[in-house]
């Protein structure tokens, strides 16, 4: 078991690596065709999914669906409390535009996962719903960006030649698929020696392991001083969760427990979403106060599944 502990450790350290690789690489394609940053956080938020996608896919193939499933939902709850709230914490405010016409229906797609899945799985409807979500968000929330002043990235543009770049992206997306290919079986085989839950390593361990893209980019745009890209990209990354999710269930139908720790995965959601969603739209800002709060939910969030245990 310690083997596999330390060999788990050192593929998450990989998949960590291969893909701020890939995302720093595309990062730098954005910035030289010189992208909207509405169209470069979504991009931006899509390609930091990849570990999750790569996990969900080899997940199915060693037929553990609860995995995917705790990793995809978990991993909001790290984007929303522990990210952002660390985030607002260290930076001590975020200006926001207050947009509730935005935040609400974002909102309403992040949390249709639990909605959907009252009834234990997630068969083809719910995945093509689910990937409908997605896509109609971003149509909506293109055109109800379009007619509003266009931000600029402000990051620093590589000089790198463009064949370098894409080789060295590509090179980062195949080190995500092998990286994560053997988390799965590592953990896979870790789970065999313990009664865990796999829906719980994924809520609490894989959710951590698979957004470390989003810890880096999160933390190196607001250093930058591009917090505006910062939280477009957070959110890009948390709704294209429902996306992952969505396109694994289209494949093969995700059947898991409603138990209690899929309630308390539901409450603590959807209280995060309400709280976010206050923040952003009280006095157009985020400040550290609420920084606090958000983290202090995430942690709860996970002392709750332990207890749980």
């Amino acid at each position: 078991m310690l083997t596999n502990i330390i060999l788990l450790i050192i593929s998450f350290v990989a998949l960590g690596v291969t893909a701020d690789l890939a995302v720093r690489n595309i990062k730098y394609l954005g910035v030289a065709l010189k992208m909207r940053l509405f169209v470069f956080g979504i991009i931006l938020g899509f390609i930091t999914t990849l570990p999750e996608l790569s996990l969900g896919l080899n997940a199915l193939i060693e037929e553990a669906p609860s995995l995917p499933i705790g990793n995809l939902l978990g991993g909001v709850m790290v984007i929303l409390g522990l990210v952002l709230g660390v985030s607002l914490i260290l930076n001590r405010k975020i200006i926001t535009d207050g947009r509730l016409m935005k935040l609400i229906p974002t909102s309403l797609v992040i949390f249709s996962p639990i909605l959907l899945g009252f009834d234990g799985r997630y068969d083809f409807q719910d995945g093509l719903l689910m990937v409908s979500f997605y896509f109609g968000l971003i149509l909506y929330l293109y055109y109800s960006n379009h007619t509003r002043k266009k931000s600029a990235i402000s990051l620093p543009h590589n000089r790198q030649g463009i064949a370098q770049v894409i080789f060295l992206a590509l090179l980062g997306i195949v080190g995500i698929l092998i990286s994560s290919h053997w988390v799965v079986k590592i953990t896979l085989d870790l789970l065999n020696q313990t009664p865990i839950s796999r829906l719980v390593i994924g809520l609490i361990v894989f959710s951590l392991g698979t957004n470390l893209p989003e810890i880096s980019i999160t933390f190196v745009s607001w250093r930058k001083k591009a917090s505006e890209l910062s939280l477009s990209h957070l959110l890009s990354s948390a709704f294209s969760n429902v996306l992952i999710l969505g396109i694994l269930a289209s494949i093969q139908p995700l059947i898991f427990n409603v138990d209690l720790f899929f309630w308390s995965t539901a409450i603590f959601l959807g209280l995060i979403l309400v709280m976010f969603t206050y923040f952003y739209h009280s006095e157009k800002k985020m400040d550290r106060q609420e920084g606090f709060i958000l983290l202090a939910t995430y942690l709860l969030f996970v002392l709750v599944n332990f207890w749980l245990l």
